[in-house]
């Protein structure tokens, strides 16, 4: 610790007297006749009393007073044996003696505000019971200042010594204020002259602390940037109340001061309504719709909706629905902006500018993230940066609101906060520096979906991926059930990141749809991944990565037989199948097989699909490939059926599943029963239906697939219906929905919509 900082710690001000006397001599000259006797330098005598060399001379020319704490500091360094001491006792503060100044320094509440009932109820529970320091922090634009002032209006009569009002600018694009320098303005404002205040920081904390000793103060600290900057600003008084606002948490405050820390999270739908209404009028009642979009594109933010609601008044010939799209077209970040000091990017700018050099650098790479949840593995690919170390950084963001920390313990970024990172890195970054911070990002998800197929698809044959090594940690799976909740939470991730690559031009970023292709074809989420599975196949092409362009073809085949376009699947299959002939892929081959038999049985041209199953068995028998063996017979078995079959098809299908118990491919062995059911349910064999589903039920759990659980209790909900058991189909119905509750992919809300109609209907 430097003597500046020492000093600063250390030195506490006069009191509130004048010029401390006896017998016609002063603090200062018995002092300076102390020391002269003694023959020490003013530097020995500050390192001594840990006391500025400064304030020292100052006092012996008796431009300053010391309290009595500086001293008694000086008083034991000239070994002066109190006389020094006892030359300075304070006055105490009186009423009588002095009119006490009443400061009363609020600005305006702002116009319009929309009261946060939650945010309320927290901070009046806080004052019943504050310590005298409440800490408001929350994200930039979310309304802070907002709420803090409004409501330090409304308890201002509690405090009737008084309020104080600072913007401390921790964030702003000059540097923080001085807390020495507010210091100075709070103690003229509460009466003290400008001689009567001490120069240095401790000195002004001591004066300011004394002067609001026993008193009811309101002190309203607003945009503080770290706990350093507000602690010689909080009343000593537990009678006064400090109220601070940063988008820092202020853990030290809370820790070390007790401060009651109260979160500000963006509004809720209905309060952003009110918000836009409040300045926009009956309009947003006109039209919902839009008013709805210009709330969620503002990120429901009061900065952000204040801003927009400006831009629609200006234009009030405009329907609102035209603001909404421009809103949609436009980098939302250029739109929410009046002026630079109102600008979205601007208020953000000042919580970048305010981080070191490496975690700001570490909060552009963040902005190259697709979207969605930050997971610690991905921060450290984009960042480079070992897991703990990226963890770190992701807790020291979110400590200042610049990530959030969700309750389900993920990391997610505003999208307007995400806008402004992504907009930073293009700007600071060279294009080489984000292109290999999206290359491993690529890397590590096509090494982490790698890892959970193979645990969930055990007896497919995969060939290793070629990829560089950059020493990337990934996610193990221990149980089939981790696999399964790592690809749902992370499948639109990775339909974004696939989109996302394709437009940095990553050509590696092909091969994401061809690690998971098992689960894309089990989920059959298409409608989110057909986009990005076009995209791939440009990337795969772009780079010349014959493979995967290959498993594009097919994968984008498979969507179309689900989407009944089986004719073009047709020629996907075959433009696959070329690829695969001239790369010598038998596996390939045989999987294309498999793809014309299906497509050939929608089409119902079950001879020419029965053709292309058996050619599909025989490769694949010949390649030792057990599991495309195992597929071609499944469909061989189905297109059979089709034919009457019945017999020779559950022959097939009984030996698929055993192929797959055997190998433990659960995931396989589950659609196999699935497959058996309906087979049974075709023959009207409805009772033997309900215990393949029950064995297929039974696996699917055994793996933790919520999705292919509520899809077979669906199937058991229809046919317990159609079997007159009314309370069995509801169960089933029910368990179906519960299980598909909170999935917001298209296909399981349809389904989960299916059975609440189901429901509904049977009631």
């Amino acid at each position: 610790m430097d003597k500046r900082q020492k000093t600063a710690i250390h030195t506490t001000p006069r009191a509130r007297n004048v010029h401390a006397q006896t017998n016609g001599q002063t603090f200062g000259q018995r002092m300076r006749k102390l020391r002269d006797a003694q023959k020490k330098s003013l530097t020995e005598l500050s390192s001594e009393s840990s006391v500025s060399r400064g304030y020292l001379s100052n006092l012996e020319h008796d431009r300053s007073t010391p309290s009595p704490e500086v001293a008694a500091a000086i008083d034991i360094a000239l070994g002066a044996r109190g006389q020094l001491a006892e030359l300075v006792v304070p006055k105490s503060r009186s009423r009588t003696t002095r009119e006490r100044v009443r400061p009363a320094q609020l600005p305006a509440a702002v116009r319009g505000f929309v009261a946060r009932r939650e945010v309320l109820e927290e901070a009046e529970a806080a004052l019943a019971t504050h310590e005298g320091v409440i800490a408001i922090d929350g994200p930039p634009g979310v309304g802070k200042t907002a709420f803090a002032v409004t409501w330090a209006h409304s308890i201002a009569a509690q405090f009737p010594d008084g309020v104080l009002f600072t913007d401390l600018r921790g964030y702003a694009a000059d540097p923080p204020e001085d807390p020495a320098v507010v210091l100075g303005a709070f103690l003229l404002s509460l009466g003290a002259t400008p001689s009567e205040i001490p120069n240095d920081l401790g000195g002004r904390a001591a004066l300011y602390r004394t002067l609001l000793e026993g008193t009811r103060t309101l002190v309203v600290l607003d945009n503080a940037v770290d706990a350093d900057q507000i602690l010689p600003l909080l009343p000593g008084s537990p009678t006064s109340l400090a109220l601070i606002t940063s988008r820092n948490r202020l853990s030290g405050a809370v820790v070390h001061h007790g401060a009651v820390r109260i979160t500000v999270q963006p509004m809720t739908a209905e309060q952003a309504q009110e918000l836009l209404r409040s300045v926009v009028g009956p309009r947003i009642d006109a039209d919902p719709a839009a008013a709805q979009a210009i709330a969620e594109r503002a990120g429901r933010l009061p900065l952000a909706l204040r801003i927009a609601a400006e831009r629609a008044n200006l234009k009030r010939n405009t329907p609102l629905s035209a603001l909404a799209d421009e809103l949609t077209r436009r980098q939302p970040l250029d739109v929410f902006a009046v002026d630079d000091t109102l600008a979205v990017r601007t208020v953000l700018s000042y919580s970048h500018d305010a981080l070191p050099p490496k975690m700001a650098a570490a909060f552009r790479l963040l902005g190259l993230h697709p979207g969605g949840p930050i997971r610690v593995e991905a921060a450290a690919a984009l960042t480079e940066l070992p897991p703990e170390f990226a963890l770190g950084y992701l807790s020291a963001l979110a400590g200042v609101h610049l990530i959030e920390l969700t309750l389900r313990d993920q990391f997610v970024m505003h999208d307007l906060v995400h806008s402004y990172a992504q907009e930073l890195a293009l700007e600071h970054n060279p294009r080489e520096v984000n292109v290999a911070a999206l290359e491993r990002l690529v890397h590590s998800y096509l090494s982490i979906g790698a890892a959970a197929t193979r645990l969930l698809w055990p007896s497919r044959p995969r060939r290793p991926l070629d990829l560089p090594n950059h020493n990337l940690t990934t996610l193990t799976f221990r149980r089939p059930g981790d696999a399964i909740r790592w690809f749902e939470e992370e499948l639109r991730m990775l339909v974004r990141l696939v989109r996302c690559g394709a437009q940095w031009n990553i050509t590696s970023v092909a091969y994401l749809p061809v690690v998971i292709n098992e689960m894309l074809f089990h989920r059959r989420a298409w409608s989110w991944w057909v986009p990005a599975l076009r995209d791939a196949l440009t990337m795969a092409r772009e780079g010349g990565h014959r493979d995967a362009e290959a498993w594009m073809l097919e994968t984008l085949a498979d969507a179309g037989i689900d989407a009944g376009d089986a004719a073009s699947s047709i020629d996907l299959y075959r433009e696959a199948m070329t690829i695969r002939t001239e790369l010598d892929d038998h596996s390939g081959i045989a999987a294309g097989h498999v793809g014309l038999g299906r497509a050939y049985c929608q089409l119902s041209d079950y001879d020419t699909a029965i053709t292309h199953c058996e050619t599909a068995r025989q490769i694949s028998y010949h390649a030792g490939d057990s599991w495309e063996h195992a597929v071609a017979t499944a469909h061989l078995a189905m297109a059979r059926a089709a034919l009457g079959e019945t017999v020779e098809a559950r022959e097939l299908l009984t030996v698929v599943r055993k192929t797959f118990d055997e190998d433990e491919d659960f995931m396989s062995a589950g659609c196999a029963s699935t497959l058996l059911a309906g087979l049974a349910e075709s023959t009207g064999e409805h009772g033997l239906a309900l215990r393949h589903l029950d064995d297929a039920l039974a696996t699917f759990s055994h793996v933790g697939d919520l999705w292919s659980q509520a899809h077979i209790h669906s199937r058991i909900g229809d046919l317990q219906a159609d079997r007159g058991n009314q309370r069995a189909a509801h169960q089933a119905w029910t368990a179906a929905a519960e299980l598909l509750n909170g999935n917001t992919e298209p296909t399981a809300t349809q389904l989960r919509q299916q059975m609440i109609n189901s429901l509904k209907e049977d009631q």
